[in-house]
């Protein structure tokens, strides 16, 4: 399929003319300590603050804690910065299917939380990338799939004949369909939305981070963050880290994949890390928070 097709019809999509800005204000919020919510709730156009808020309002994000928010300020007092930035990040893709029983929004936005979560844990851990640039990136890592589900339908109905009948991967009907797969596709509006580039190059090569020639580090850990979220199941009651750490423990071999050996003390840093954060991401879409970490 030709490039200037993909491209010709992502034009059209209507982007939030600020979405590139608080894009940065989300990382240099989340970044530095001493900004205020306010500072981020500057950057937001009223549209998007009341979206925000209606959103964040959503028994869908909870019942107990989110029913009476009526600020961005007073929403990263309840919910914290942390799990606001699940829904700033994702209300744009997330306006393109609102209202569709048909895609599966709960399996998608959990998926991509836990994606972020856990690529932000890795390049911490093991020193790699910027951590704050994966999170985004592996919040956005599945975007495509919104935008070829919304703009592509007949492509879409294609990719899903060769996944159920011919037993292809949904990646590789992708490119039997597109000749690029989601990443690619996600990767192209980002790019026409003006995102910064190392956040766009682990979108587009979170399934095969060899072909990056820039910013292979941010798709390599993407990548491996998108592997363990696919282990995790938020229905687990993560009531034992014991349980937790022995269950996942295997997948420090995907990290050693890297070139990077974990000593015990870090391997144990980085499960009671993830632990914590997969827990309190748990309780953000039950409406019970736990103590934050960013």
């Amino acid at each position: 399929m030709e490039c200037e097709y993909i491209l010709g019809k992502l034009c059209k999509i209507d982007a939030l003319p600020t979405f590139h800005g608080i894009v940065g204000e989300v990382i240099n919020a989340i970044e530095d300590p001493m900004s205020s919510a306010a500072d981020l709730a500057k950057s937001m156009e009223p549209s998007m603050v009341g979206e925000a808020l209606r959103v964040t309002n959503t028994a869908y994000f909870g019942t107990r804690n989110f029913r009476n928010i009526t600020s961005i300020e007073h929403a990263i007092a309840i919910v914290g910065l942390q799990h606001l930035s699940y829904i700033i990040l994702h209300m744009p893709f997330i306006s393109m299917i609102k209202g569709d029983s048909l895609f599966d929004q709960e399996k998608f936005i959990k998926h991509s939380i836990m994606c972020g979560i856990l690529s932000k844990t890795i390049s911490l851990c093991i020193h790699r990338a910027s951590p704050d640039e994966v999170y985004i990136g592996g919040l956005m890592h599945d975007i495509g799939s919104i935008i070829i589900y919304r703009y592509f339908h007949d492509e879409w109905d294609k990719v899903n004949v060769l996944v159920l009948k011919n037993g292809l991967n949904r990646v590789d009907a992708e490119i039997k369909v597109f000749s690029v797969d989601h990443g690619v596709i996600g990767a192209m509006l980002l790019t026409l939305w003006n995102i910064p580039k190392a956040i766009i190059d682990g979108v587009m090569y979170h399934h095969n981070p060899e072909e990056a020639e820039e910013n292979q580090e941010h798709a390599t850990v993407i990548n491996c963050g998108n592997k363990f979220a696919k282990k995790i199941d938020l229905r687990d009651n993560f009531t034992s880290f014991d349980e937790f750490f022995n269950k996942h423990r295997d997948f420090v071999y995907i990290v050693q994949a890297l070139g990077v050996d974990l000593t015990p003390s870090e391997e144990l840093k980085f499960f009671e890390r993830a632990y914590v954060l997969l827990r309190n991401a748990k309780g953000f879409f039950e409406g019970v928070l736990e103590e934050r970490h960013d």
